[in-house]
């Protein structure tokens, strides 16, 4: 069985000879830690950690073009002011102690009412040749044939509004200017309908990816009834279209805690959530319990992986089994891996993983 193969069979609660070996992609503040622990210079992460691969992206472009132009607004040793290529006016911090994850406050952004909107609109044209390659159907037809999934990731609706408008404006906004937040949504799924008419029957694409990031700590940032009312029709409309056109697995990409809007999302047709971070309230075995056709990836606790190597054994032993058994779900950390995780646990934790996809014994640490 390939990679493409196991990874579909897997999350489709289908037979597969074992459970793929995928992990979250190591940033660099942790591998300037690692090497410093002793992971050799430029070595594949893939390769030193004997992961299989995940997948092979979709090379459809389905974000703001032209992006805005970078610019500074003021700086000195303490923080920059600036312009992002999304039009925010964002203050980041400097951060000396763990570069690659920037501290930041938000102080502007591109669209406050429906004329910033009618401008950013001309920054979405589904027509724009840059959208695609210019070998697209050499490329449509390497990546359809490849032995490894084919992944389209769509940045969605509620993550693209929040670009657009910021958190706390798009919060207010569904509220204060309904009309204007329906107008965004329905405009958001025709432009990508639109953009991958042109080329979506060309490849065979097996998963999309919904980026949303729409909650954190205990509670999603919209409420149930909320994403009925204004998301669910495109969900509806967006997944039929790939639906028809022979996507097979659909899921969101979620930090935080979704709660009430995951039978939301099945309802709409989602087939799973990605990372299902622990800090946050979720629950793998209760969320397998209450949804039992839903598939998960992630939910490995970072923050446990940070301890010793028992608690990275009663991490990974307390549900990697019991859900890979239930089938459905795919083990990786809920999250970015944290520079204070020692790379001597990391290993153990892989090796964990590796051994209960083969089936082969595991043996608790010495205390």
């Amino acid at each position: 069985m390939n990679s493409r193969e196991r990874l579909l069979n897997t999350l489709m609660f289908r037979p597969a000879d074992r459970i793929p070996l995928i992990e979250w992609h190591i940033r660099e503040a942790t591998m300037r830690e690692w090497r410093k622990q002793g992971y050799p210079e430029n070595a594949n992460q893939k390769s030193f950690f004997d992961l299989d691969p995940f997948y092979l992206n979709v090379p459809i472009s389905l974000g703001m073009y032209p992006g805005f132009e970078e610019k500074t607004i003021e700086e000195n040793d303490q923080y920059r002011i600036w312009q992002d290529n999304t039009g925010a006016i964002r203050k980041d911090f400097a951060q000396i102690e763990n570069p690659g994850f920037v501290t930041r406050s938000w102080l502007k952004f591109p669209v406050e009412n429906r004329e910033d909107f009618e401008e950013m609109k001309k920054r979405y044209d589904s027509g724009e040749p840059c959208r695609y390659p210019e070998n697209w159907h050499l490329e449509a037809d390497i990546l359809s044939n490849a032995q490894v999934a084919v992944h389209l990731s769509v940045p969605f609706l509620f993550w693209t509004a929040r670009d657009w408008m910021g958190f706390e404006n798009l919060c207010l906004a569904f509220y204060d200017m309904p009309e204007l937040i329906e107008e965004m949504l329905a405009f958001l799924t025709d432009f990508y309908i639109e953009t991958l008419k042109k080329g979506i029957r060309d490849i065979k694409i097996d998963m999309v990816e919904l980026k949303e990031d729409m909650a954190y700590k205990n509670a999603p940032m919209i409420s149930p009834d909320m994403f009925r009312k204004f998301m669910m029709p495109h969900y509806k409309k967006f997944i039929r279209f790939l639906r028809e056109n022979g996507v097979r697995f659909i899921y969101v990409d979620c930090d935080g805690y979704p709660g009430g809007l995951i039978p939301c999302w099945i309802e709409c047709g989602v087939d799973g959530m990605s990372p299902c971070e622990i800090a946050a309230g979720n629950d793998l075995l209760k969320l397998r319990e209450k949804y039992p056709a839903f598939a998960l990836m992630g939910g490995i606790d970072k923050r446990e992986l940070a301890k010793d190597k028992k608690a990275v054994y009663n991490e990974v032993m307390s549900k990697v089994p019991a859900l890979i058994e239930k089938g459905g779900y795919v083990p990786h950390v809920d999250h970015a891996v944290p520079f204070d995780v020692p790379l001597k646990n990391f290993i153990y934790y892989r090796e964990l993983i590796r051994k209960i996809a083969y089936g082969e014994p595991v043996c608790a640490p010495e205390s």
